[in-house]
């Protein structure tokens, strides 16, 4: 006798989207698999699903053969086990006396869940109130009695965990959606595909093959659909005259069911993880990010991941990859969308998943739910987001609702850059991400109470980041790791003090004191103002702090004069004049300096490319020569060098600007250079900018000058 010849059948009318349509492919997946080809193949293609499997007509094999899994949940109201339970009720007696012996299984459930509710009654378990009674006690002892059958849907439906009953969201509250009883529903679609006549199994075979060729020649069933196809739910708005009525193919309906058991919770992750939604396959808290067509502050019970593969996978693969339902970050199961992205991202997945589809279950028409698709998320290494490992766990603490308001929102605008990250990778996502977190630590420290429950944040290494960030390849970029790669130099009486330090209210770490070895809060930022004022007049005010500190710093007797900050990456002259010039993009660079701000930038070493301004601010490349120090021209290596004026910051900021120019080259004319250019009439440049520039190093500040002297000599503008 020859073996039935496998056949690959594209079924177009079974897709990753809807959810319902999902959940019905793995349906159709299931009960081949178990009742009629073990062997059988199935994988998501652009056409719809691929089955490869020895069933020659599976909408004939459906009208026929196909035995349906026992589906009731007796701990529901509106389930057809309770005193006011009309409709269901009639459905269950005409399951039980349906001839078919397909649904020999239901009656023997109905059976055990009759008796379980008899005896729920008499010891309290149930009572007739609504919501009365103890559900998980009633769970608990129907699992106990109940057939093999009916455990898939008692485990998909409800997680027990010691004392504590959770519900995945994936099927409501206990396999209810408010008043609408996935069972009972179950049962009456049952009756749909089920006929008694010839007539009836005719009418069932032609729905079938509606549902897997995505054809209607059938009418719709008036029926709900729930949560799952929010396009055919009906209700209010759901059509130009108003309102339509729901509509469903009960062969989806049933075969939605069926798929949805997949995502029952396993002994193996009960085992692996503590409690809850951690248990429940592919299903994770609600993002704040939500859905495009969503409201702020949408209620949502959750997120379901949809797992769509490209290779042919059997049943018992399919089995173990949604026992394991693997989705890992830094070691855990991924609990929030963040997780989620960061696990698609890091090989986090099991192999052979080519994507999700992200469906966030938000609360829509009234008290109803529906699953939104939030994303289709591909696989695919993408090694740098494993960078936001490093600065998540401190954020985590903030954004319950025992925080302030401004905290509260700094937290949620984080959890968004962070979620961004983790989806996207790159330059500007991740400057974004530390630009929130430098956001959410400000925040903190204008909270007396979140600064008292929360140490100062660990600011991990910059050298890694930068390597992403500086892809950018913007000016402005390069003048933000400037600044904040700005430290002081340690003196006698003075630990040193990092520009992080400076704009954020932190103290440095004592020495010593291990209790807080990331440094202490302050009342307030030793320079005020970051994020409130024009960052020109910030860092004004640090130059004119950094000139009056300067001198307690332990080389500081090498100079005549003050010099800006010793330790910080330089920057191209190109970029320092432009920003003195006001040429960059402000928004810009505060983003970047939010972002390196940070970040530690302790033992970086970095070069950029040097680049000479095209148009000097010709007191800026003055300077910017004594800002390091300059040896005098008499060649007696016992002099101090010559370098800035202690009280050359303040006079900028006053709008001195030639007098110190004036003085500038005179100190400079001083230390050997002849051709010193004065800045044409009018354009000394303005005094703050010129001041916020000087804070940063300059990347090779002599040679500027001497292309500036070079024109000088030769007539050309400068």
């Amino acid at each position: 006798m020859t073996s039935p010849a496998l056949t690959r059948q594209a079924l177009s009318g079974l897709r990753p989207e809807p959810l319902a349509s999902y959940l019905a492919g793995l349906g159709l997946i299931r009960v081949i698999g178990e009742q009629a080809d073990p062997a059988a193949t199935a994988a998501w293609t652009p056409d719809g699903l691929v089955l490869g499997t020895t069933v020659p007509d599976i909408a004939a094999w459906l009208a026929d053969e196909y035995v349906p899994t026992p589906v009731l949940s007796p701990w529901n109201n509106g389930s057809g086990f309770g005193p006011k339970d009309r409709e269901p009720v009639r459905a269950l007696d005409a399951l039980r006396a349906h001839p078919s012996p397909r649904l020999a299984p239901f009656r023997d459930a109905i059976q055990v869940a009759e008796q379980v509710v008899r005896e729920g009654r008499a010891v309290g378990w149930i009572t007739d109130a609504a919501g009365g009674g103890n559900k998980g006690r009633l769970v608990r002892e129907f699992r106990n009695r109940c057939p093999d059958e009916l455990l898939r849907w008692i485990d998909a439906a409800v997680v027990l965990t010691g004392d504590d009953t959770f519900f995945p969201p994936l099927l409501g509250t206990g396999g209810n959606d408010g008043r609408l009883d996935f069972s009972t529903n179950f049962h009456q679609r049952l009756l749909d595909v089920l006929g008694t006549s010839e007539q009836d199994r005719a009418r069932s075979v032609a729905m079938a093959r509606d549902l897997i060729d995505g054809t209607q020649a059938e009418q719709l069933a008036g029926a709900a659909v729930g949560q799952f196809d929010p396009g055919r739910a009906g209700g209010p708005g759901s059509s130009r005259f108003g309102a339509a009525a729901p509509l469903v193919n009960p062969w989806g309906y049933v075969l939605f069911v069926e798929g949805a058991l997949l995502f029952a919770a396993s002994a193996a992750r009960r085992y692996q993880h503590a409690a809850g939604r951690a248990a429940m396959p592919f299903t994770v808290q609600g993002s704040p990010d939500g859905s495009a067509s969503g409201a702020a502050g949408e209620e949502s019970r959750g997120e379901v991941w949809a797992p769509v593969w490209t290779r042919e996978f059997t049943l018992a693969e399919i089995k173990q990859m949604f026992a394991e339902a693997r989705a890992s970050w830094r070691g855990r199961p991924a609990r929030r969308a963040v997780d989620f992205y960061a696990a698609t991202r890091t090989l986090g997945v099991a192999r052979g998943i080519a994507g999700f589809t992200r469906y966030g279950l938000q609360r829509r028409n009234g008290l109803a739910f529906a699953a939104v698709p939030l994303a289709r998320v591909d696989v695919r290494e993408h090694s740098e987001v494993r960078l936001a490992a490093e600065v998540e766990d401190w954020a985590s603490r903030f954004g319950g609702s025992d925080t302030s308001a401004a905290v509260g929102q700094a937290a949620r605008s984080f959890e968004a850059a962070h979620l961004e990250y983790a989806r996207d990778g790159g330059a500007l996502p991740l400057a974004r991400l530390l630009a929130a977190l430098t956001g959410l630590e400000q925040a903190v420290g204008r909270s007396g109470r979140a600064k008292d429950g929360s140490p100062v944040r660990y600011a991990p290494p910059a050298q890694k980041f930068l390597d992403v960030l500086r892809r950018a390849e913007s000016p402005e970029l390069k003048v933000a790791v400037g600044l904040a790669s700005c430290a002081t130099l340690s003196g006698p009486a003075v630990p040193s003090r990092t520009m992080r330090q400076v704009l954020l209210p932190i103290d440095p770490p004592v020495p010593g004191d291990k209790s807080q070895p990331n440094g202490r809060w302050r009342d307030a930022p030793l320079i005020p103002g970051f994020g409130s004022r024009g960052l020109p007049q910030v860092l004004a005010d640090v130059l004119i702090w950094r000139s009056r500190v300067a001198a307690a710093e332990r080389d500081e007797e090498k100079f005549r004069g003050v010099t800006t900050f010793r330790s910080a990456i330089p920057v191209p002259a190109a970029d320092l004049h432009a920003f003195a010039s006001g040429t960059l993009d402000e928004k810009t660079l505060d983003l970047f300096l939010r972002a390196c701000l940070a970040l530690s930038w302790r033992n970086v070493r970095h070069e950029w490319s040097p680049a000479r301004p095209d148009v000097p601010v010709v007191t800026l490349g003055l300077l910017h020569a004594l800002a390091g120090g300059v040896a005098h021209g008499n060649g007696n290596s016992d002099e101090p060098e010559l370098a800035l004026s202690p009280d050359w910051a303040a006079r900028l900021v006053a709008g001195q600007v030639r007098a110190v120019h004036d003085e500038a080259a005179a100190r400079l004319r001083q230390a050997g250079w002849d051709a010193v250019p004065a800045p044409p009439e009018g354009s000394a440049g303005d005094g703050v900018w010129i001041a916020a520039a000087l804070v940063p190093r300059c990347l090779r500040p002599r040679s500027v000058l001497s292309t500036i002297a070079i024109r000088i000599k030769s007539g050309e503008p400068s």
